[in-house]
């Protein structure tokens, strides 16, 4: 048994579910202590926005009520929030004093965001790194509107949880994949949810750019349904079974999701090429070195292959427990691999609360 201090656990609210997780460490020695999943009916949450409260804060607290493993005895909690209307970028500022950062920090904001300083919260931290030039500063820049935070605030006071951070759902997640939270090499983290795909490129110790699609492991599942006129689950059962396996059922399953999933592809090709084309790619990074599938549509079969193939980059199934479980370690989580893709986001948020308690 693991006697440490108490750490906040990771809260992940979507539009769809709730998730929870909960790690304990003892010196370097990490386990996952509780974990949780509660689906979130339509409606309550729509595009990142709370629109019924009293049922949310009574999901929050059934999900942390129910959490497999040890009681969470804890009202600390490390929240996400939703990427809908966030801003999130790396900027580069002459060498200012450290004092002038934040003023710059506000044109910036003024000018690439429709919503008064005063309507916003935001946070900034400077950026040492290899590639950063003697000449510039590199600056991640990190805001959302108040409107949006708020209800969060409130409802989860509400529940009896006591937040303590706030983050931004990309920062969680690639905390969760990249090894050590270091990569010398541009790194792309595709995380395709219920109702949207995030996009993420990280590279040295930090994000480099985000921003969401429209496209979601939902909408394959309507697609699949439509086309074969069968029922939402039956469509979910088959988009698993088979997945973009064009021999199987003689193609109809792969026909049904193909055009969508050739529009996720334009869509990685055009902020592939931005990337590229922008100050970020700068010192010799000039492209993504390979991509990281997560979420619960990371596990379709068939994705990372179609997507390597007709991007040209190494795809791959990401990792959530690679900077909780050492590769020596003959432990397992009680969650199986596939079910902690969708905790990705939870499983980052959990690694700040250790880091937080």
């Amino acid at each position: 048994m693991i006697s440490s201090r108490p750490s906040a656990f990771g809260l992940d609210i979507s539009d769809l579910s709730i998730k929870i997780a909960l790690l304990e460490q003892d010196g370097k020695h990490i386990e996952l202590a509780s974990f949780g999943r509660q689906e979130i009916p339509e409606s309550v949450i729509e595009k990142g926005v709370i629109k019924k409260e009293n049922e949310l804060i009574s999901l929050i607290k059934k999900t942390v009520g129910e959490a497999k493993g040890q009681k969470i005895k804890t009202e600390h909690c490390i929240v996400s929030l939703p990427e809908t209307e966030s801003y999130i970028r790396v900027i580069q500022l002459p060498r200012i004093k450290k004092e002038e950062i934040s003023e710059a920090i506000k044109w910036e904001l003024e000018a690439n965001i429709p919503v008064s300083l005063e309507d916003l919260y935001f946070d900034w931290q400077e950026i040492t790194r290899p590639s950063s030039r003697e000449n510039h500063l590199d600056v991640l820049i990190g805001a959302l509107p108040k409107t949006l935070v708020d209800p969060y605030l409130n409802v989860i006071k509400k529940a009896g949880l006591a937040p303590l951070v706030f983050e931004i759902e990309s920062v969680a997640t690639a905390r969760a994949l990249i090894k050590n939270e270091v990569s010398t090499e541009a790194v792309m983290i595709i995380d395709l949810g219920g109702r949207k795909t995030t996009l993420v490129i990280f590279g040295d110790d930090t994000i480099l750019f985000t921003t969401g699609l429209p496209i979601s492991n939902s909408e394959l599942t309507f697609d699949i349904a439509k086309n074969l006129k069968v029922d939402k689950e039956k469509a979910k059962e088959l988009k698993f079974k088979f997945g973009l396996d064009d021999s199987e059922e003689d193609g109809k399953i792969y026909r049904a999701m193909e055009p969508r999933i050739l529009e996720l592809v334009g869509e990685i090709k055009k902020y592939i090429d931005y990337f590229q084309a922008s100050k970020m790619a700068h010192s010799g990074r000039q492209s993504i070195s390979k991509i990281l599938l997560c979420g619960g549509g990371a596990n379709l079969k068939g994705l990372s292959a179609f997507l390597s193939g007709r991007l040209g980059v190494g795809v791959s199934v990401g990792n959530p427990w690679v900077n909780i479980f050492n590769a020596s370690s003959d432990e397992l989580p009680e969650i199986t691999f596939d079910d902690s893709l969708s905790f990705t986001t939870a499983l980052g948020l959990a690694l700040r609360g250790l880091k937080e308690s």
